[in-house]
């Protein structure tokens, strides 16, 4: 792409073509940059890694980091993967993935002022979910407590008085290897036969299993990288319960997106039956309540030292509490209907000053 008079900075986009979700919705809208003081580029990790790079002519380059599908489901998660999903393995190679990214852009792009949305430091870092938890406890950001449980009588203790909790992959995301025990029942999406866990071969249908009194399976989760959070109850609005996924951009709360799910099920994530709904959905509700949830989704990135992310908040059944359950760093973009994100992107990204571009050492 030629360097128009007047271009401050060039945005590059890396990813793959797998990601329908977000990456080719920003590519659909690259035309929004044109006579902009934004120069656009696209390019693959793959191609990135070669050291395949586009031609970059301004000094100033943003570097807009996707999530890498193509590494992701050959090397960590592979269609034959026999392991337990979210363990740490899982971390260790999507952080030297990200190492070699940012030491690939390094050399391919000398001479150049490098920044980044999110740095691969922190693309890596995020999913590391209970180290971000702590982040966020540190800032003092509302999330679920923590309970550090590791054997059954403590847990049999805690479910004595009335209890509830969700044991989670310290590395996982998706709404995947997720289990709920509660006094009265226990419930996975793992699969567990022969005395082992097993994961689910999909991103997808990942569905939900009675184990209760099945103690081996969860001592089995309790030797491994999981981690056990209190179960807070949602607030249900048209007979459904939600939570929201607040888009933050820059220290702004862009949109927020309402996913909900039938009363009864465990999780509302969109990839295990969970729905989409439009922001009338919110209507019902106050609006400074609705504010709070953005302040707090503001204050979640912002602990985690991210500029762009999708925040998941809850609110407790007496809309008194708000808690972030989880900071996504490769957040799916909402259905164009509902909200055109990358469009309301292009948008701000040919009005970010200079300023709030922090350059990456």
């Amino acid at each position: 792409m030629k360097k128009r008079a007047g271009q401050d900075y060039s945005l590059v986009a890396v990813g793959d073509r797998a990601d329908f979700d977000a990456l080719r919705k920003l590519h659909k809208e690259k035309k929004r940059f044109s006579n902009s003081r934004v120069a656009y580029y696209a390019i693959s990790y793959k191609r990135l890694l070669e050291g395949n790079t586009p031609k970059v002519k301004t000094k100033d380059i943003l570097f807009f980091l996707f999530f890498p599908f193509d590494y992701w489901n050959r090397y960590i998660e592979p269609a034959r993967y026999k392991g337990i999903y979210g363990n740490k393995k899982f971390y260790k190679k999507f952080d030297n993935f990200f190492k070699r990214v940012e030491s690939t852009v390094r050399k391919s792009f000398k001479g150049k002022r490098i920044h980044y949305i999110n740095s691969p430091r922190l693309s890596a870092g995020y999913r590391d979910k209970l180290a971000v938890k702590r982040l966020m406890l540190k800032k003092k950001v509302p999330t679920p407590r923590l309970y550090n449980v590791k054997g059954l009588r403590a847990l049999y203790n805690h479910l004595s008085k009335g209890r509830s909790f969700f044991l989670k992959p310290r590395y996982g995301s998706m709404g995947k290897g997720i289990t709920y025990i509660s006094p009265r029942q226990w419930k996975t999406n793992f699969l567990f036969r022969n005395n082992r866990v097993l994961s689910r071969k999909s991103d997808y249908g990942w569905r939900f299993r009675d184990i209760t009194g099945k103690d081996r399976f969860i001592e089995k989760l309790f030797n491994g990288d999981f981690y056990m959070e209190d179960a807070v109850d949602f607030l249900t609005l048209k007979g459904k319960k939600f939570d929201l996924r607040i888009y933050v951009f820059f220290g702004k709360a862009l949109f927020i997106y309402p996913k909900s799910s039938d009363p009864d099920d465990i999780t509302t994530n969109i990839s295990q039956s969970g729905a989409g709904e439009y922001a009338a959905f919110l209507r019902p509700l106050p609006k400074s309540l609705i504010r709070r949830a953005e302040r707090e989704a503001i204050a979640a990135a912002k602990s985690a030292g991210l500029n762009f992310a999708g925040v998941d908040i809850i609110i407790d059944e007496d809309m008194k509490n708000i808690y972030v359950l989880d900071i996504n760093v490769f957040p799916g973009f909402p259905r164009k209907r509902i909200f055109n994100l990358a469009k309301h992107l292009t948008r701000h990204f040919k009005e970010l000053p200079p300023r709030k571009i922090q350059e990456t050492p």
